[in-house]
């Protein structure tokens, strides 16, 4: 990486060569610009108002975006008192923090999504919802805190949220959110669902839809949550063995869907058969034990559905959906406990050497892990690696 002398060397020669030399051809600019890092460009166009307004056109940063793909991680900024203030950018290739976005909202947690939107939940109002554009510094709030339908909870204090995703819809580009929420009443806990779907007037409102499976159990982990293609995929909780009746209904690993196209909850997918995770080991009372679902996860690499088993003192073991039909889970990574590592989470499988990028918890730190070598590497700390997401929007603005 080039040092930041070199830099503004750079910088100050294009700008020397700029005001002897006639303009290059604008076809062979555009090509030696779109070579550049976003944050390179950032700062080279003050040089010439020509250069600016072309690493400003709309074709150059589409161009731009499909050569620089990243990856890049969105992660929170935290002020001096620890309040969640804004959004980073992070360069995995390189570990530069490209762009740092203040936001007026305060206190939130940045869900995980893998978009050019990033979503913010909470805060100061613990129901509020914010979608972020990192490129320009826009967001969007809805208009109303709830659907119509629901209004009579602006009177109740007990509603949480159980679950928030942002995803777009492959077949018309539109950006919806769905949220549950959990309310208490005098029967007990229950669920509500809504959707919104994003427009640029910010007058988006939310719209009440039919609770899912989700009405019987619940979860605050966003490890459980994720969105792919169009589809927000949730993982059931492991009902306790007191709850029979949830024991009939859901088998452990199973995964809730709903089509944000259709708005419609689908059926419930079925996960591998948690026996076959771990083949020739002595699990004698650990199967039977549901402390051990509390480690089960899913997450998205690559457009793929995968589920993530960490089994305390034995291994890491992650699976791929190759079949949704059939339920056809393949395991292609496992990684030994000898590592220590028993909070990992699998954030992005890179495409050139198929290294993983893993959040630590233990530690809050990014880390690559290198499958042909069975080796780590540490990348970066974070001040909370469970507000963080993947980024694949433009860094031009």
């Amino acid at each position: 990486m080039a040092s930041p002398t070199a830099r503004i060397r750079t910088e100050e020669d294009l700008s020397a060569a700029s005001s002897v030399s006639p303009p290059l051809p604008s076809d062979a600019l555009f090509e030696i610009l779109l070579r550049l890092p976003a944050k390179e460009l950032c700062r080279l166009r003050a040089v010439r108002s020509s250069w600016r307004s072309l690493t400003r056109d709309a074709s150059f940063i589409k161009d731009h975006t499909a050569r620089h793909k990243g990856p890049y991680l969105a992660t929170t900024l935290f002020d001096q008192e620890g309040e969640s203030c804004g959004v980073s950018i992070i360069d995995l290739s390189s570990c530069d923090v490209i762009k740092r976005i203040y936001t007026v909202e305060r206190g939130f947690r940045l869900q995980r999504t893998d978009l050019d939107l990033v979503c913010l939940v909470g805060g100061r109002d613990p129901l509020a919802v914010t979608v972020l554009n990192p490129a320009t510094g826009a967001t969007l709030c809805p208009s109303l805190d709830f659907a119509k339908e629901y209004e009579y909870l602006l009177e109740r204090r007990s509603v949480s949220v159980d679950l928030c995703a942002l995803g777009k819809v492959p077949s018309t580009g539109d950006y919806k959110v769905l949220r549950v929420l959990r309310v208490r009443s005098p029967l007990g806990w229950h669920q509500l669902c809504e959707i919104m779907t994003l427009d640029s007037s910010n007058h988006t409102h939310w719209r009440a839809k039919r609770p899912g499976p989700l009405s019987t159990v619940h979860s605050h982990n966003k490890k459980q949550s994720v969105v792919i293609h169009g589809v927000v995929y949730f993982l059931l909780d492991y009902p306790k063995p007191h709850l029979t009746h949830l024991n009939k209904a859901f088998k452990p690993g199973s995964i809730a869907s709903f089509n944000l196209e259709t708005e419609e909850w689908m059926p419930t997918i079925n996960g591998p058969d948690l026996r076959s995770f771990y083949e020739g080991e002595d699990l004698t009372g650990i199967y039977d034990d549901p402390d051990i679902m509390v480690n089960l996860s899913i997450t998205n690499l690559n457009g793929s559905l995968v589920m993530v088993h960490i089994l305390c003192g034995i291994s890491v073991s992650i699976w791929f959906l190759t079949d949704l039909e059939n339920a056809l889970w393949v395991k292609r990574y496992g990684i030994s406990s000898r590592h220590g590592n028993c909070c990992a989470y699998p954030l992005a499988l890179l495409d050139d050497d198929q290294r993983i990028i893993l959040l630590s918890q233990a530690n809050d730190a990014v880390q690559s892990y290198d499958p042909k070598t069975d080796t780590y590497s540490d990348m970066l700390h974070l001040e909370d690696c469970s507000s963080t997401g993947i980024y694949t929007g433009s860094l031009l603005y």
